[in-house]
């Protein structure tokens, strides 16, 4: 943790932070929330719903913000909106080439996606937001049209596949 304090401290004052959120919770990424909590002592964790009532208040040495589908954070200048979207990837490096593809290669043999009856639901309410970052589960975020790629990978699942151009 003090490399994570040092780095952040290059941005900004530690003591000036007032959410830690993250889309879901796993041990080996929220680990050390108790200690980045300790180092910025007015910070509040934020969470989903759910995330909130099934990990995050039993693990977080503060009670979390539980946020609902819809709604709205206000930081000041910056606000931000909290859609739930169940066992929909995340990740992290930015691209704008192809991820569909390379994904489907690696899920299509082993179906390891978790999709459900209301998949094709959540991934259209994404699309509708038509967004142009995608941070995508265990790889890259990508840049682009985000609505189209979220309507591919529906298509896919749902055994329609779909070229998408990078």
């Amino acid at each position: 943790m003090p490399s994570h304090e040092a780095a952040i401290a290059k941005v900004l004052p530690l003591a000036s932070i007032r959410y830690v959120a993250f889309s879901h919770f796993e041990a080996d990424e929220c680990g050390a929330l108790n200690q980045f909590l300790a180092a910025a002592p007015s910070a509040v964790p934020v969470a989903s719903q759910v995330g909130a009532m099934v990990s995050v208040n039993a693990f977080a040495d503060r009670p979390a913000k539980a946020m609902a589908d819809g709604e709205v954070l206000r930081t000041g200048r910056r606000a931000f909106k909290w859609l739930d979207a169940p066992h929909v990837p995340h990740g992290h490096p930015l691209t704008e080439g192809d991820i569909l593809g390379p994904s489907e290669a690696f899920r299509a043999p082993m179906d390891y996606y978790a999709h459900a009856p209301h998949t094709a639901a959540v991934l259209e309410k994404l699309a509708r937001e038509k967004p142009r970052v995608l941070a995508c589960m265990h790889g890259s975020a990508w840049r682009g049209d985000g609505a189209q790629l979220i309507r591919a990978l529906a298509k896919t699942l749902s055994g329609r596949t779909l070229a998408v151009a990078a």
